[in-house]
């Protein structure tokens, strides 16, 4: 048995700590969404097999049966990893055909089961022999494979970033931003293996690599602090996609210039942008009309989202505030919760969007003016 003083070692701290991971999550360390953190610990636990099957593999420990049996469930990592982000996003919305996505998974056990583990029992180990070409498609799918999850699991986190600004003007707590980073740390383990593939330097370096980006994934799982708020009638994002077929099913021009005054009027001279926990739901509430109508006319009728156009009352409110005299004795951060903020840093965010000028640059310059 060789020693084990080669980079490859590492591998064993990799799947250790994946181990641990994937075992935490299982037995229900997230309590904010336990079936987003089962399926996550799933995908920890199968890329932990997969560090563990490099390590036996290289210094020879275990049996045939042992790595090949870590091998099976390789076709499942990256399902998982999207059936995770899906409970992510939307806990409540039903997965229908969530089997489908483990089809390649199913045909491998299925013919792991039928001709390669009863060949491991077989003392001669008469393994059948399988065309080269069949071994580049297996390797190159399970590649492509693991490319079109990701894009998939990217697509809805930022579909779910861009949903939330439709129901929330304060989004901090709901946005699941450690979600990005966890995409990133698996895209750069995704890169190292490409990499690895087709050069030998990256490839003698890559245990080192994987580690470094197994310790990027556990630091944004484990920092993990925001679940995603649940509101009923939630407005499809297609309506603001595709306006004229939205205007067709449900609002005239006219009935929408109508109900877009009495939206300004009520959110603007109730000064309802004010309160920091106001939602698409409340606002429609006051107003009167459904949430799916109220987000129409925002879209249709102002060109904003809900995150926008109560965002950018509440930088005029700050406008108004950082220079009157009476607040001076005000932080930025309590003239940020008097416009109705609920965050400095959605406060300095939009305000720097809107006048291009930092709330402190903006009491500046308008000081400069009025002297």
């Amino acid at each position: 048995m060789p020693e084990l003083n080669h980079l490859t070692a590492i591998h064993a701290f990799s799947g250790g700590a994946l181990w641990l991971l994937g075992s935490l999550l299982l037995i229900g360390f997230d309590k904010a969404n336990a079936q987003g953190g089962r399926w996550l610990g799933a995908f920890y636990s199968i890329l932990a097999c997969t560090f563990t099957q490099l390590f036996l593999e290289e210094f020879r420990v275990g049996g045939a049966l042992l790595i090949h049996l870590l091998e099976v469930p390789r076709w499942a990592v990256l399902p998982s990893l999207y059936m995770a982000v899906s409970y992510y996003v939307s806990p409540s919305k039903p997965k229908k055909r969530w089997i489908l996505h483990f089809v390649p998974f199913l045909a491998f056990l299925l013919f792991s089961l039928v001709y390669l583990i009863p060949n491991l029992f077989n003392e001669q180990n008469n393994m059948p022999t399988l065309p080269a070409s069949v071994g580049h498609i297996v390797r190159y799918f399970f590649l492509v494979q693991t490319i079109f999850y990701w894009i998939l699991c990217f697509y809805l986190f930022r579909s779910h970033q861009k949903n939330i600004k439709m129901l929330a003007s304060f989004t901090e707590k709901i946005d699941l931003e450690w979600l990005k980073y966890l995409l990133m740390s698996v895209l750069f383990l995704i890169f190292i293996r490409i990499l690895a593939i087709s050069s030998n330097s990256v490839a003698s370096l890559a245990p080192i690599l994987y580690f470094l980006g197994i310790i990027l994934v556990a630091y944004s799982t484990l920092s993990q602090k925001s679940i995603y708020a649940i509101e009923s009638n939630i407005p499809k994002a297609e309506d603001s996609a595709n306006p004229k077929k939205a205007s067709n099913e449900r609002l005239t021009t006219e009935q929408v210039a109508q109900l877009k005054s009495i939206v300004l009027r009520k959110t603007i001279d109730e000064k309802l942008y004010l309160d920091p926990s106001l939602t698409l739901s409340m606002l429609s509430g006051e107003i009167g009309i459904s949430t799916h109508e109220l987000s129409y006319i925002l879209n249709s009728g102002l060109g904003k989202s809900f995150y926008q156009f109560i965002n950018e009352l509440r930088t005029e409110e700050a406008k108004s505030l950082l220079l009157s005299d009476d607040l001076k004795h005000l932080d930025l951060l309590g003239i940020a919760i008097r416009a109705g903020f609920n965050s400095k840093t959605t406060f300095y965010t939009t305000f720097k969007k809107a006048t291009n000028l930092t709330p402190k640059e903006y009491i500046q310059a308008n000081s400069k003016t009025v002297s």
